[in-house]
């Protein structure tokens, strides 16, 4: 008897938990895209409407935040964000590096406020040469790792394609797309970022970071106000300055990152405001107003 009373719990017992387990589809509620918070962790959910596609189609934007005042994407955590938040213990440093940038790797990892690795992948339609290389080692010794592309003008989805090909599908990478002087008939214009930020959702669904200095961020809040897609991108904003008091409230009402030095504001004997151990005085640095952790949870392209 005890023999079979057992094996009926036994029997109840896994039809309980294999009813429990079915999978739930995740879009059956949404009908659409499922996103997840800046907090989340892990595997992101995704969805995508069967009548949408790569093929040059309309792109479907994700919901535009109603909210009038956007909320900051940086957590503030008491200290003042735009007076030199780098000497604070609970901020952390980014450097952003391309080919000609010299990295001694074991020296750096000195900085324990040094946290992660956002690298040049390409330029107009030219591939980084350090690119891949420098890729490996950064997630080897566990970095967080980013890349961002420098717009030419010209052949804009020819620069997207080739950007996504190096980026590869990788979910940890944070994608940036990086404007210059929106006006030189050299960096790509207003009208192609926008082609590109546009391009990039379509293939991937993720909203690449835009980096961009004081004058761009103005020429983006005049111009780009209305668009679906510039206002849920993080900011990566560029001012090469110890403190800022005039920063351009628009679309973005703080920063992401904030790039504070670098071989503008840096002299060679190495005074900068900001020295990352193994690097030189032409390598870009960048502040994040939180703490690892907090970046870490923020570091995606949602």
């Amino acid at each position: 008897m005890k023999k079979i009373s057992l094996l009926k719990v036994s029997m109840f017992v896994l039809t309980f938990s294999a009813l429990s387990c079915v999978p739930q589809d995740p879009c059956a509620k949404s009908g659409g895209t499922v996103t997840t918070g800046a907090a989340t962790t892990g595997d992101k959910a995704s969805c995508t409407d069967p009548n949408s596609g790569s093929d040059g189609g309309t792109v479907t934007p994700p919901p535009v935040n109603q909210d009038p005042t956007p909320p900051s994407p940086t957590p503030i955590t008491g200290g003042d964000p735009w007076n030199q938040p780098w000497k604070r213990s609970d901020t952390s440093i980014v450097i952003d590096a391309y080919e000609l940038n010299g990295i001694d790797w074991d020296k750096m990892a000195t900085d324990k406020k040094m946290v992660g690795v956002i690298h040049r992948s390409s330029i107009g339609l030219t591939v980084d040469k350090q690119y891949k290389a420098r890729r490996a080692i950064a997630s080897e010794r566990g970095y967080l790792w980013g890349a961002y592309h420098l717009g030419r003008r010209g052949d804009t989805i020819k620069q997207a394609d080739l950007f996504l090909s190096l980026v590869g599908n990788d979910p940890d990478a944070l994608m940036v797309l990086d404007l210059e002087d929106t006006a030189s008939s050299s960096f790509m214009s207003i009208d192609e970022a926008v082609v590109f930020m546009d391009y990039v959702y379509e293939q991937t669904g993720r909203i690449p970071v835009v980096y961009a200095n004081h004058s761009t961020t103005q020429k983006v809040n005049q111009l780009l106000k209305s668009n679906p897609l510039f206002p849920q991108a993080k900011l990566w904003y560029a001012r090469f300055k110890s403190s800022v008091t005039d920063f351009p409230v628009g679309i973005w009402d703080n920063y992401f990152l904030w790039q504070f030095s670098s071989e503008i504001n840096c002299t060679k004997t190495g005074s900068c405001l900001y020295n990352v151990p193994g690097t030189s005085s032409d390598m870009d640095v960048n502040v994040f107003n939180g703490s690892a952790t907090d970046l870490r949870m923020m570091w995606n392209n949602d």
